[in-house]
């Protein structure tokens, strides 16, 4: 594994999704994935002092309504 590698595996891990599998259900999945992985960093650099409060907020409010929009589609497959 080369050093790119290990460093985008170490930043942005990805599990395998485990449920009933349809193209709705891993969408959602990969969408949520992503939405944990930038809500972490963003809980970080506001830990860290580099972003304020406010910042984070208004950065963690804009993932989850992307999260909220890509789950709307796929709610009626997903809760039948």
């Amino acid at each position: 594994m080369m050093i790119h590698d290990v460093k985008q595996a170490f930043l942005y891990p990805y599990s395998l999704y485990r449920g009933q599998v349809t193209l709705d259900a891993l969408t959602f999945d990969a969408y949520l994935q992503k939405f944990a992985q930038q809500a972490g960093f963003i809980a970080a650099l506001h830990t860290t002092g580099k972003l304020s409060a406010f910042e984070a907020y208004n950065q963690l409010a804009n993932l989850w309504h992307q999260l909220s929009e890509a789950y709307a589609p796929v709610s009626l497959t997903l809760n039948p």
